[in-house]
């Protein structure tokens, strides 16, 4: 996770230093057409996590009250995960200065969360006798080193599913530097350490109880009593709506750099509405895996292609006159507003995914895949193949047409002064 971490902070170096959204930086990557097709996939995919956030809310809610006396059905689920997402709503409607104020809280909350999580734990359980635990579904996908693979599959696509955020938290930030070690550290070191948390709660509480759960709740009422559950419904609940609101506001703000004439409420409350249209389907939870597949097969090609795009065929330069089509120029044309060859590197890298990794199973298809990941080796492929594209002059004329066009600027203004 660290690693990917890394991976997607190299994306944050062109959204600060540029001090654009990373959805603006690829009309140059898809062209102004085929930015739009790929941004509304994106984006509508990138809510799922919204969707388990909102039900992890729900499913606290009814365990807590259930722990007193009040016993709720699962009917009650989606429309409490609604309430989670509606109060995630208000907050992101309100703007940049809420959401901050929330994150501030959040925060903080987080941390105390996985500090009194780990005190629970280990007043219960040594080190030792936590190793001791045989792990959940130990029987299954194989030998050790593919059951890390595949953990670690799963790890890379959750954090690149964050990608499509980049550009706009950052502008939260009041400098570069902050920008950037906000970025490394949240999605580095900071997210793996709770994920290591979680998984040593989860076996702990497999081991104390004979229970398998994946539900911060179950673990503090299991493991700290009812005191400590209430006190996880307070932090995980005010979390979750924050989380909400955060993704929202990021998302929001990302489809109105895309079409600026829309009005913020309104594509705020329409993504909204496709959470809750997701939090009664049901699929997001059901099949959470695939989900993750999903964002692996399809975020790893086009953070590769952004990379790619960027440090090795542009060198780090862009025009943001064409980026803006500023006074006429449209140097990402490219074929009707579509960029073929990074189109095709897509597709591409897609086809390597699934050529190592079946996502409906969760099983590898290819040894390959014990070296790369699917995600990994879907980015390989997807950036090899474009950069190798780039490498043919003709093609090369056609996706450097802004360096062209700005360089035919220069000598016309010239021989007008002489």
């Amino acid at each position: 996770m660290a690693l990917a971490g890394v991976v997607i902070g190299l994306c944050v170096i062109i959204t600060t230093r540029y001090g654009i959204d990373i959805w603006i930086y690829q009309k140059a990557v898809f062209g102004y057409l085929g930015l739009i097709v790929f941004a509304v996939i994106m984006l509508a995919s990138q809510l799922g996590y919204d969707v388990i956030n909102t039900e992890v809310f729900a499913s606290s809610m009814i365990k807590v009250m259930g722990t007193y006396g009040l016993e709720l059905s699962d009917a009650w689920t989606p429309w409490l995960a609604t309430a989670c997402a509606l109060l995630g709503t208000w907050i992101a409607i309100k703007g940049p200065i809420a959401v901050r104020n929330v994150t501030r809280i959040m925060v903080p909350m987080l941390f105390l969360i996985g500090i009194i999580i780990l005190i629970t734990v280990f007043s219960n359980f040594s080190f030792s006798e936590l190793m001791q635990i045989k792990p959940l579904y130990a029987d299954e996908y194989g030998g050790a080193w593919e059951k890390y693979m595949i953990v670690t599959e799963w790890n890379i696509a959750f954090i690149f599913g964050w990608f499509a955020s980049i550009g706009v938290v950052s502008r939260l930030t009041k400098s570069e530097s902050k920008s950037y070690w906000g970025h490394f550290s949240g999605f580095t070191f900071i997210m793996a350490s709770f994920v290591c948390i979680g998984v040593l709660t989860a076996l702990a509480m497999l081991g104390a109880t004979g229970v398998e759960s994946v539900d911060p709740t179950d673990w503090l009422l299991e493991l700290g009593g009812p005191v400590l559950g209430i006190m996880s419904l307070v932090f995980i609940a005010f979390a979750n709506i924050s989380t909400v609101a955060v993704s929202l506001y990021g998302i929001a703000i990302s489809t109105k750099v895309l079409k600026p004439e829309l009005k913020f409420k309104y594509v705020t409350l329409f993504w909204a509405g496709w959470i809750i249209l997701l939090i009664f389907w049901g699929g997001i939870w059901d099949y959470y895996h695939v989900f993750l597949a999903l964002i692996g097969a399809t975020a790893g090609p086009i953070v590769a292609l952004i990379l790619v795009d960027f440090f090795l065929i542009r060198k780090s330069r862009i025009s943001m006159k064409d980026l803006y089509q500023v006074n006429g120029s449209k140097g990402y044309m490219y074929s009707k507003g579509i960029n073929i060859p990074a189109v095709v590197s897509f597709f591409v890298g897609i086809a390597g995914y699934l050529f190592v990794y079946e996502p409906f199973e969760g099983v590898p298809r290819s040894d390959i895949f014990l070296f790369t990941t699917g995600t990994g080796f879907g980015m390989f492929v997807s950036g090899a193949c474009y950069y190798l594209l780039s490498l043919i002059k003709p093609i090369n004329h056609y996706l450097r047409k802004d360096r062209h066009l700005e360089s035919e600027t220069k000598q016309n203004a010239i021989s007008g002064e002489k």
